[in-house]
């Protein structure tokens, strides 16, 4: 017999497997109408806005990909701790293309409500990104992030 959990545990390595793979008919099928993302960028609300937010970071890292280390779920929630990959060639935050390939880690909350992903938070280590493109030194960072 599945539990709750392990269904939502579903859903989202199913989500993000639609991620990897850039299939946004899938995504938006898994997503709620009103689902919001909290994270380092500023508040996403609506499938369309998630999908033109990532679809930036596509642009931007075109070999953009995740791996999840961890999922963990309790109640609602499922929890992944992950880790992405991209070469950078477009611009980023006023950061020219370096063509560096860059990696960071970061851990998102997926809050699931009538089997659809209805809210998400985000922390990712933007400060280790930047550092790898060469945009900030170390003594310079809290000033930049």
């Amino acid at each position: 017999m599945t539990s709750a959990r392990d269904e939502n545990k579903a859903l989202v390595r199913e989500y993000l497997d639609a991620f990897n793979d850039r299939d946004h008919e899938r995504m938006r099928e898994m997503l709620a109408d009103d689902v919001v993302e909290h994270g380092a960028h500023e508040e996403l609300r609506g499938t369309d806005e998630i999908i033109d937010f990532l679809e930036a970071h596509f642009e931007t890292f075109p070999d953009y990909s995740g791996t999840a280390e961890d999922i963990i779920a309790e109640d609602d929630l499922v929890t992944v701790r992950y880790s992405v990959y991209g070469t950078h060639t477009g611009e980023y935050r006023d950061v020219e293309p370096t063509g560096h390939k860059t990696s960071w880690s970061g851990t998102a909350i997926y809050r699931i409500e009538d089997d659809k992903i209805a809210e998400i938070w985000v922390e990712e280590d933007r400060l280790g990104m930047l550092e790898q493109l060469e945009a900030v030194g170390p003594q310079e960072a809290h000033f930049r992030v």
